[in-house]
């Protein structure tokens, strides 16, 4: 069996994370999407067990002391975000949206980790994104925080730059394609090699 690759996609508020990992997941049917925790209320185009689990801050803190939370922090010092305890190694294919802190510590515990950031064309573009969508009150933290996830991008495996949302979702399933097959390559040359030693091997 194919070991289990992890497809971590990260970037700064705003800058269509959702949209492209909704078109992977569209395009891989067998590729399953893990929702990360949130105290946080959800947006209108969110879809709770899909862009996030939300729940409460009690709720939380009780999936933290029963184990079910891998690693959690609080973010722009108002919401906490937390991951799911769960073996990378095993099972199937998944894609999981988590910050640069979350990435690093799941690129030690990960066989197969590829990472994907997804970034704006410009900082113009992406402080216009975050202050449609953002509270005054969180405002100037959710920028400042996409200047910190800005600048570990070039410790990814891969870059999009979310220009035109169509190309970045291409790029995006063209990624986890890639990624796939170079997975299976050793599968893949013993199959041949079997299939030479068929046709080529010694005669009776």
């Amino acid at each position: 069996m194919s070991q289990a690759i992890l497809f971590v996609v990260t970037g700064p508020s705003g800058s269509g994370k959702g949209t492209i990992m909704r078109s992977i997941v569209a395009t891989y049917k067998d590729l399953v999407k893990m929702a990360t925790y949130t105290t946080r209320k959800p947006r209108p185009n969110e879809e709770c067990g899909f862009d996030y689990n939300f729940v409460t801050p009690e709720v939380f803190r009780a999936k933290i002391e029963q184990g079910e939370i891998a690693e959690y922090e609080q973010v722009y010092h108002d919401h906490y975000y937390g991951s799911p305890q769960f073996d990378a190694n095993t099972g199937p294919d998944r894609l999981m949206e988590l910050d640069f802190n979350g990435m690093y510590k799941y690129k030690k515990t990960t066989t197969r980790l590829v990472s994907i950031f997804i970034a704006p064309p410009s900082l113009e573009v992406i402080v216009e994104r975050i202050m449609r969508r953002s509270r005054e009150a969180n405002l100037e933290r959710r920028i400042g925080n996409a200047y910190e996830q800005l600048g570990q991008a070039d410790n990814y495996d891969y870059i999009i730059i979310n220009d035109a949302v169509e190309v970045a979702c291409a790029e995006a399933i063209a990624i986890v394609r890639a990624e796939r097959v170079k997975r299976d390559h050793a599968q893949r040359a013993g199959l041949i090699r079997e299939m030479c030693a068929e046709k080529c091997g010694p005669k009776s």
